[in-house]
């Protein structure tokens, strides 16, 4: 793990190795000292708030961060021109799906197809996002269990107050995915940091118009499959 605060490489670059694993340690058992009172809080299961949390685990948050926010830059980067394809397939299919009330199958299939693109290329920056996440947490993970032993055995009061070894779910600064990467569709939607989105279904982003028909068409689909596999239990039903 760089721990200059750049990162920089592609993003498997937070793997934990001996050497980030080890300057964990060491930043834990240097901080024992001064967080003396945050360790016995663990017995009633109390974590610092953010702004309590040590330098070093703000820093690996904000490392996450940045991490996150540079793969989500090189995903839209990589897939720009098939953003733009998508924009402009999606005012096709609302204008035959609901201008012209004419189903045009064939041409859903391909918008499917894209979108379908879309959600993997964004499936495989996720998956590196929280790989990035895991092995952090794996960091925060080492720096608690130094300063956790490092107070027991430095100081009489932590001696008789923390069990031998720190909770295993009490983690403070745990870091958990950025939301957004379960929402990839939304990035889609260029205009939605200009304003709020209108209630009015006719006056929403035709992405979000095109992407609601392909997913009742493909849930109608998936129906009427079940019906022909299993009629007479679904009509028994």
């Amino acid at each position: 793990m760089n721990h200059s605060g750049r990162i920089t490489g592609r993003a498997r670059r937070a793997k934990i190795g001996l050497l980030s694993a080890s300057l964990a340690r060491h930043h834990g058992r240097r901080d024992a000292a001064d967080l003396l009172s945050v360790l016995i809080e663990a017995r009633a299961g109390k974590a610092p708030a953010d702004l309590a949390l040590p330098p070093y685990v703000l820093g690996l948050r904000a490392e996450v961060q940045r991490g996150s926010a540079r793969l989500r830059t090189r995903m839209l980067k990589a897939n720009r021109r098939l953003n733009t394809v998508i924009q402009s397939e999606s005012v096709r299919i609302v204008t035959q799906y609901t201008k012209r009330g004419r189903p045009a199958p064939a041409a859903l299939a391909r918008y499917g197809e894209m979108v379908a693109s879309w959600r993997n290329a964004a499936a495989v920056h996720r998956a590196m996002a929280q790989e990035l996440v895991d092995q952090t947490n794996q960091l925060l993970a080492c720096y608690w269990d130094a300063a956790w032993q490092r107070a027991r055995r430095k100081n009489e009061i932590a001696a008789h107050e923390l069990d031998e070894r720190r909770p295993t779910e009490w983690l403070p600064g745990e870091i958990a995915l950025d939301p957004t990467w379960h929402r990839v569709d939304d990035w889609l939607i260029t205009d939605r940091w200009y304003g709020q989105q209108p209630s009015d279904e006719a006056a929403r982003p035709a992405v979000l118009q095109a992407l609601a028909i392909l997913d009742s068409q493909a849930v109608g689909a998936s129906a009427a499959s079940a019906t022909d596999r299993f009629p007479d239990r679904i009509n028994q039903g």
